[in-house]
């Protein structure tokens, strides 16, 4: 699988830090033989003291694991041994699994930023498509992270395929808040996935019927006028600042480039 380098660098700004994002090829950190690698230049002096999460520590890979209960989900928080001043954080899809090759790349990143001393703070939505319910328990996520446990004010967010459709749309719905976005051969528009309806994707008929229901939708007829796919809301993002990072598979026919990254541009 080739994958296309033409977003190059994303560069952003907030308050507590400052990011350069770069995607390199060739790669230094293989998934697939592709790779990526975080250029963070932090920007801002200050000491810090530690935040206390209340629950038992453990290991992910040599980082800090807590796990804290928002409601009825559990989300997983790795710690830096020294934050950074501001205390950024990215929130993640999910902690992602070292010894899977298509993951890999994604949980070094994730172990590399918290070597940085960025806090990772993951939420798993599960199969749940980026339905207006799930992106909600985004919202009690932030509050807590910002409000209780000190986190800045502004974050970004890591998100792989499918992901990419909550992460979007939280993102436009929340202005201000993101500095930067990166998304790992997302799903932009969910007619090329799981709908399969734009011509080249495979879709995925069953998941299309379940995407219909966690919506909410009447009849495939309304989830094909729905507007708020993250196609739909480029420009809000845009509008907002928010860098993106977008690693497109030129070759992928499940999410494929021409009918979701590709059309960011």
């Amino acid at each position: 699988m080739t994958f296309s380098s033409r977003l190059t660098l994303a560069i952003s700004t907030m308050p507590a830090i400052a990011f350069a994002v770069m995607l390199v090829s060739p790669c230094v950190a293989p998934i697939a033989g592709v790779g990526c690698q975080l250029a963070i230049a932090q920007s801002q002096a200050g000491s810090l003291t530690h935040i206390s999460f209340p629950s038992d520590k453990s290991d992910f890979h040599g980082a800090g694991l807590y796990t804290v209960t928002i409601d009825e989900d559990s989300s997983q928080i790795l710690v830096p041994e020294e934050p950074l001043p501001g205390r950024p954080w990215v929130l993640a899809a999910e902690l992602y699994n070292l010894a899977s090759p298509p993951l890999a790349n994604l949980a070094r990143t994730e172990l590399a930023l918290v070597e940085r001393g960025f806090h990772v703070v993951a939420l798993p939505l599960g199969n749940t498509f980026g339905s207006p319910k799930s992106v909600a328990k985004y919202d009690r996520l932030y509050i807590k992270m910002t409000e209780t446990d000190g986190l800045s004010k502004r974050l970004s967010l890591l998100g792989l395929s499918r992901q990419g459709l909550a992460m979007a749309r939280w993102v436009a719905a929340n202005p201000g808040k993101v500095s930067y976005i990166y998304l790992d051969k997302a799903v932009c528009d969910f007619k090329s996935w799981p709908g399969g309806k734009l011509g080249f994707g495979k879709g995925n008929p069953a998941d299309w019927e379940r995407l219909i229901q966690a919506y909410g939708f009447k009849s495939e007829a309304e989830a094909m006028t729905y507007k708020w796919n993250p196609l739909d809301l480029a420009p809000k993002l845009v509008a907002s600042k928010v860098a993106i990072l977008y690693l497109a598979g030129e070759t992928d026919d499940a999410v494929p480039s021409s009918e979701n990254g590709g059309r960011l541009q």
